[in-house]
């Protein structure tokens, strides 16, 4: 398989399909993994496992793109491997055993492949990924991160996350992928349970490229009563057309990203993983109807 990388929108996905729904599907994205040391002396690590559900043995490559830096050309780490029909490959430490030169650090994970002999994609992969406090081997805590792809979000609709909270009890961390060729420019407003706003904050994502701030580099203090955090790309910046209609314009590749907090108990090191949910207001104000198909991955083909 060659190192040549190429992007290209090779399938939508029904706006119908609930975002929250997982399926198999060609590629795969984890939207964090994780090799790092922590607060309360937390020692995070993550795992994946990989099934080709299909019938024929598949050739395989993970591409990890490290946080907070511009991942363009997507020329960065990858590692390559392969599936028979049926089986299942699981890495205990991935990013310290396929990415070694890499250190201790985070980012996100796109997994994708094709089948041997084969011009076409025929199988389908499974993931489960976890990223778990392994400060005592013996009794580890985790959370389940699981692919997002269906949880992509277009500009200008806005991506939501409930049950955020900071305190002496549990503290949260904000993720925000952005899977645009152009750094992204986003408002993160929190919200408080009775929904009055507690900060809202301009932020950057750059290019291909994982940021996570915890709630109080967002503006918050204190927040004892679970609340909500929304992600949206600064409507000031959005230079393009954001409407995919039938046919998706390229430039609108510039607005795609995806969201997660991961709460952490400040005790026990244990955690929780949620993915952002779409909204798709905005987006119908502006386009005056929902898309008829969003993005459902990015094929990171090699050709």
């Amino acid at each position: 398989m060659n190192r040549k990388i190429a992007i290209a929108m090779v399938m939508g996905v029904a706006f119908a399909l609930p975002c929250a729904a997982q399926i198999a599907l060609p590629i795969q994205v984890l939207p964090v993994m994780a090799k790092l040391s922590g607060s309360a002396d937390t020692d995070w690590m993550s795992s994946l496992s990989i099934s080709n559900i299909g019938q024929e043995r598949a050739d395989v490559t993970a591409l990890f793109f490290r946080e907070n830096q511009n991942n363009i050309p997507l020329l960065g780490p990858s590692h390559a491997f392969s599936i028979g029909p049926g089986e299942t490959l699981t890495a205990n430490d991935v990013l310290g055993e396929w990415f070694p030169a890499e250190g201790n650090t985070k980012g996100f994970l796109v997994v994708f492949g094709e089948a041997d002999g084969s011009d076409e994609d025929p199988f389908m992969l499974t993931v489960a990924g976890r990223v778990f406090n392994n400060a005592d081997p013996n009794a580890t805590y985790g959370q389940t991160v699981p692919s997002g792809v269906l949880g992509l979000m277009v500009a200008p609709g806005a991506s939501n996350l409930p049950g955020v909270r900071s305190d002496d009890s549990v503290r949260s961390n904000v993720g925000v992928v952005n899977f645009s060729i152009f750094p992204l420019d986003v408002i993160i407003t929190t919200f408080g349970a009775d929904g009055m706003v507690l900060a809202s904050v301009n932020r950057q994502v750059r290019s291909f490229s994982l940021s996570q701030w915890s709630l109080s580099r967002l503006g918050v203090g204190t927040l004892s009563t679970p609340g909500r955090v929304e992600v949206q790309v600064d409507p000031d910046s959005i230079t393009w057309d954001p409407c995919f209609g039938e046919e998706p314009d390229i430039d609108a590749l510039q607005g795609i990203f995806m969201t997660y907090v991961s709460r952490v108990d400040q005790v026990t090191g244990d955690a929780e993983f949620i993915l952002g949910q779409s909204d798709w207001y905005n987006y119908l104000a502006l386009c005056e109807e929902t898309p008829s198909v969003i993005p459902a991955h990015l094929l990171f083909s090699a050709r």
